[in-house]
C-alpha cells in the first residue's frame, strides 16, 4: 500500500485531526488568533459602507492645547463648575464626566464647594468611578469614587472598568460589599431612557472622530460668542473627557490607532442607544454551527471538486460573516474557521500532488509497458518468421496465422507508442496570431497581407470561402484595423432569416408596420452607422432583397419597413459567401449589378485542407485555450493532418474541445487517438487494459497469472492488473446484456473449458462481492446506495465506473441476491 492509499484510507480521520490541530493553535496562540480576527473585521469594515454614529451624543474633549492654555494638569475645579453650569443652561439631557476627580492637590480644595454646588444644581451629571481588583481572595472588589461623591453621596456615578478578551467588554454592574456600581455608559443611557444588558461588548463600527465633538476651549469660545450651534446641545448626552495621550489611556480599534477612554465610553453609550453592541451571546452558537459545517463538509465525498468546494465555502463564509456583522452585529471567531481550513487545504494539496506524482509515474510506466510489449512481440515475430522460413516445402497454416497475428499486433503497438508520446513542440517564432487568425502557412500570410492593405479604405469587401474557414474573423480583423474600429461591428447571418425578417432585421421597422410591431425598432444598418456591417451568407438572399441592398450601397439610404421616409447611414459593408457568386450570376440566381458592387475587393479564405501546415498549429492553439497543460500525442497529430476537414477550422475546434473533455475526465495530460471521433482516428487503440488482458489470456488466467502479468509489464502494481481485469469484466458483462456465460466467453476469448472455468470463478467472486453489500439496503434507490458502497469503486479505473454503475442498477432491478 503506497502513501496515497494510506492517506485515502484514513482521509476522513486526518481531516478531523487537521481541524483539531487548527483549533488547538487558535486556543494556544490567543494573541495571534485575536489579531487575525481584528484584521478580518478591519477588512470587512473597509468594504462596507459606514453607519452613522448616534447624533444625540456630543463629546467635549480636553486636549493638550486646552491643558496648556488653562494652566496645566489637573485643571482647576472652577473650569468644571463653569462647564457644568453652562451645559445645564443649555438644557442638556445628561452630562457624563469621564474624569476621575481626586483630592491629591490641596489647591483644588478651594473650588470643591463651587463644583459640588453646580453638580447638585444640575442633577444630571454622572461622575466616574474606578474598580480596584484586590489580590486577597477573601476580599471583594473595591470602588474608588470621584471626590465630589464623597461629599454629596446622592450624585450619580458609573465605573470606567472594562476587560479585553476576544473583544472589549464593559460589565453593566460590578458588586462590591453589599452594594454594586453600574457602568458609566449604562447610567448615561438610563438618562436617555435606554437600559443596557448585563454585559456590553463594544462595537467600534466607525471612527470616534465622527462623533459630534468640540474641544473645551472651543466650547467656551462658543459660549462667549453665543454661537448658534449651542442650540444643538438641548436634550443631548454630553460626555466630557481627556484626549491628551500623555494623560488618557488609549486603545486601538478597526478605525482608530489611538482611541481615548472618552471615545470608548461614547461608543458604549451609542451601542446601547442604537442597540448596535456586539451580540456576544450568539457568538458560541454561530461558531459551533460553523465548526459542525466544517466537520460535515470533510466527511462528504467531494474528491473531484475539493478545491472548488474550498473556494465556494470560503466565499460563502465571508458573505455570511459580513451580513451577520453588518446587520445583526454578530462576530465569528474567524481564526477558528480560517486556520483549520488552511490545514485541510494543505492536506488536500499534498494529496493532489501525490496523485499527480503517481499519475505521472503510471503514465511513464504505461509508456515503458508499451515499449516492452512491442519488443517482446517483435522478438516473437522474428522467431516465428525464422521457423516459417525453415519450413520451405510446407508452411503450416497455424504458424502462418500466428505470424500474421503478431505482425498486426506489432503494427498496433507501434501506432499506440506514437499515441502515448507527446508531439514535438512547434517553433513559437513560426506561429502567428492575427486578430484570432492563427497560422504559419504562406497561403494565410498572403491573406493577412491583403487584409492589412484594404482595411484602411472604406471599400466594400467580398470574402469567399467554405463554411468554417474563418470568414467572420477576417471581417472583424478588417474592422479592427480600420478607422471605424471605435464604432460598432454588426454581424448578420442572412441565411438564418426569412426574407421579411431579414429586411426588418437589417433596415428596422416602425410601430404598426406589421403584426407584433408594437414599437419602432432600429435595424442593423442603423446600429452600424459609422461602423461596419458584416453580411454573412449573402448568396442565400432573395432577388427582391438584393435590389434593396443595392440601393443602400448606391445611395447610403435605408427605408424602414412601414416607413415612407429614408434614413441616411454611413456604413462599410463586408459580405461573405460559401458559394460561387459568379456562377450564381450566370444562373440568374444573383443580381449581376449587386455582385459588382460587392466585389470591389475580394478576399479568398483557403480551406483547411489547402493549408495543412496550419493544422497542428491550430490544434495546439485550441487545446491551449481549454487547458494549457494538455499536449497532443504524435499519433493524434498524424491523423489530424491526414483528415479532410470538410468543416474546416470550425470542425477542428469542435473535435479538439471534445478531445480535451475526454482527456480531462481521465486526468490525462496527453490527448490520445481514442479522444477523437472514430471517423478521424480510424484506429483500434491499445490501452493498458488490453495489454493486461492479452497477457492474462496468454497465461490462460492461471492462479499466478496476475502476479506474472504484473512482473512482465514493467513491475506494474498487482492491484492495477486485478482491478483492470475486474473493470473489463463489468464492461463485457454490460455489452453482453448481462448474460453471464456470454461475458465469460468474450473475456476469456477461448473455448478451453478449464480457462472458461477459471474466468467464471473470478467473475462470480466479483458479482458476489457486490451482491452481498446490496442486500443490506433493500428497496433503496441507486443514488442513495452508491455513497454507501463507494469503497467498491476505490481502485477501479474511472473508465469502468459507468459499467459498474449500470451493473448495480441492473442488480437492483433484478433482486440484489441474484448472484
Amino acid at each position: 500500500m503506497n502513501k496515497l492509499d494510506i492517506l485515502l484510507k484514513y482521509k476522513k480521520r486526518i481531516y478531523l485531526v487537521c481541524i483539531v490541530i487548527g483549533l488547538s493553535i487558535v486556543l494556544l496562540f490567543g494573541g495571534f488568533s485575536n489579531q487575525l480576527n481584528r484584521d478580518f473585521e478591519k477588512l470587512f469594515y473597509k468594504v462596507l459602507p459606514n453607519k452613522e454614529l448616534d447624533k444625540s451624543i456630543i463629546l467635549i474633549t480636553i486636549d493638550s492645547n486646552d491643558i496648556e492654555t488653562l494652566g496645566g494638569w489637573p485643571l482647576k475645579r472652577s473650569y468644571y463648575a463653569l462647564l457644568i453650569n453652562k451645559l445645564s443652561q443649555l438644557k442638556t439631557k445628561v452630562i457624563g464626566l469621564e474624569i476621575m476627580l481626586s483630592d491629591r492637590t490641596p489647591l483644588q480644595s478651594v473650588y470643591n464647594d463651587l463644583l459640588n454646588d453646580e453638580l447638585k444644581k444640575a442633577n444630571n451629571v454622572v461622575l466616574s468611578s474606578v474598580v480596584i481588583k484586590l489580590k486577597n481572595e477573601t476580599l471583594h472588589d473595591s470602588i474608588i469614587f470621584s471626590q465630589p461623591k464623597y461629599f454629596v453621596p446622592s450624585l450619580k456615578s458609573g465605573h470606567l472598568d472594562y476587560f479585553v478578551s476576544d473583544g472589549i467588554y464593559i460589565p453593566t454592574k460590578i458588586a462590591f460589599g453589599d452594594s454594586y456600581e453600574k457602568s458609566f455608559s449604562s447610567v448615561i443611557s438610563e438618562f436617555m431612557n435606554k437600559k443596557a444588558d448585563d454585559l456590553v461588548e463594544v462595537n467600534f463600527y466607525n471612527s470616534w472622530k465622527n462623533f459630534t465633538r468640540y474641544s473645551l476651549l472651543d466650547f467656551f469660545s462658543m459660549i462667549d460668542n453665543n454661537n448658534n450651534e449651542l442650540k444643538n446641545f438641548r436634550n443631548k448626552a454630553i460626555l466630557i473627557g481627556v484626549t491628551d495621550p500623555s494623560i488618557a489611556k488609549h486603545i486601538q480599534t478597526n478605525f482608530d490607532d489611538n482611541l481615548p477612554g472618552i471615545a470608548l465610553h461614547a461608543f458604549a453609550v451609542d451601542n446601547i442607544l442604537t442597540e448596535r453592541s456586539i451580540n456576544y451571546k450568539a457568538k458560541p452558537i454561530v461558531n459551533t454551527i460553523v465548526l459542525l459545517f466544517l466537520i460535515i463538509l470533510t466527511q462528504l465525498n467531494i474528491d473531484e471538486k475539493v478545491f472548488k468546494i474550498y473556494l465556494m465555502t470560503t466565499v460563502l463564509y465571508l458573505i455570511v460573516s459580513v451580513v451577520l456583522l453588518y446587520f445583526f452585529y454578530i462576530q465569528f471567531n474567524y481564526s477558528a474557521f480560517i486556520i483549520p481550513l488552511l490545514f485541510l487545504f494543505s492536506f488536500d494539496s499534498v494529496m493532489y500532488m501525490l496523485k499527480n506524482k503517481i499519475y505521472l509515474r503510471e503514465s511513464l510506466s504505461q509508456s515503458e509497458i508499451l515499449k516492452l510489449s512491442l519488443k517482446r512481440k517483435e522478438e516473437q515475430l522474428k522467431k516465428l518468421q525464422k521457423e516459417l522460413d525453415l519450413a520451405e516445402n510446407s508452411q503450416p497454416s497455424e504458424l502462418i496465422a500466428k505470424v500474421n497475428y503478431l505482425k498486426n499486433a506489432v503494427a498496433k503497438l507501434q501506432k499506440e507508442q506514437l499515441n502515448n508520446e507527446p508531439a514535438e513542440a512547434i517553433n513559437e517564432v513560426e506561429i502567428k496570431n492575427f486578430h484570432g487568425l492563427v497560422y504559419k502557412s504562406k497561403l494565410m500570410d498572403d491573406v493577412v497581407s491583403l487584409i492589412e492593405k484594404v482595411a484602411q479604405s472604406d471599400a466594400t469587401v467580398l470574402i469567399e470561402g467554405e463554411s468554417g474557414s474563418g470568414k467572420e474573423l477576417a471581417a472583424r480583423a478588417i474592422h479592427k484595423l480600420s478607422k471605424r474600429s471605435k464604432n460598432n461591428f454588426i454581424a448578420v447571418n442572412c441565411a438564418a432569416l426569412t426574407e421579411s425578417l431579414l429586411e426588418s432585421e437589417l433596415f428596422g421597422h416602425v410601430k404598426g408596420s406589421f403584426t407584433n410591431a408594437v414599437a419602432d425598432k432600429k435595424g442593423k444598418f442603423e446600429l452600424a452607422d459609422n461602423g461596419t456591417i458584416f453580411l454573412d451568407e449573402i448568396g442565400e438572399t432573395s432577388e427582391n432583397f438584393q435590389a434593396k441592398l443595392l440601393r443602400v450601397i448606391q445611395f447610403g439610404e435605408i427605408a424602414k419597413v412601414g416607413s415612407t421616409s429614408n434614413l441616411k447611414v454611413d456604413v462599410r459593408i463586408i459580405a461573405a459567401t460559401n458559394k460561387n457568386l459568379e456562377q450564381l450570376v450566370k444562373e440568374k440566381k444573383f443580381r449581376e449589378d449587386l455582385f459588382y458592387r460587392l466585389n470591389v475587393i475580394k478576399i479568398s479564405m483557403p480551406s483547411l485542407r489547402d493549408r495543412k501546415e496550419d493544422i497542428e498549429v491550430l490544434a495546439n492553439y485550441f487545446v491551449g485555450l481549454e487547458d494549457a497543460g494538455l499536449k497532443l500525442s504524435k499519433g493524434v497529430v498524424d491523423v489530424l493532418k491526414l483528415y479532410e476537414w470538410k468543416g474546416n477550422v470550425r470542425e477542428l475546434e469542435s473535435v479538439l474541445k471534445r478531445a480535451v473533455i475526454l482527456a480531462k475526465a481521465e486526468n490525462r495530460k496527453i490527448i490520445k487517438l481514442h479522444d477523437l471521433p472514430q471517423q478521424i482516428a480510424k484506429t483500434d487503440n491499445i490501452e493498458l487494459e488490453m495489454l493486461i488482458l492479452e497477457s492474462l489470456r496468454e497465461k490462460q488466467f492461471s492462479h499466478s497469472s496476475i502476479n506474472e502479468t504484473a512482473k512482465e509489464l514493467n513491475n506494474l502494481s498487482r492491484t492495477v492488473v486485478a482491478e483492470n481485469l475486474r473493470g473489463m469484466f463489468f464492461k463485457v458483462f454490460y455489452e453482453s446484456n448481462f448474460n453471464f456465460e456470454t461475458a465469460v466467453r468474450k473475456l476469456a476469448d477461448s473455448n478451453d473449458e478449464k480457462v472458461l472455468e477459471r474466468v467464471s470463478s473470478k467473475a462470480e467472486i466479483y458479482l458476489k462481492n457486490v451482491s452481498k453489500d446490496l442486500v443490506k439496503y433493500p428497496n433503496r434507490p441507486f443514488e442513495e446506495i452508491k455513497p454507501k458502497i463507494i469503497s467498491k469503486y476505490k481502485n477501479l479505473p474511472s473508465k469502468f465506473h459507468y459499467y459498474f454503475d449500470e451493473f448495480i442498477k441492473y442488480l437492483l432491478e433484478n433482486s440484489p441476491g441474484k448472484f
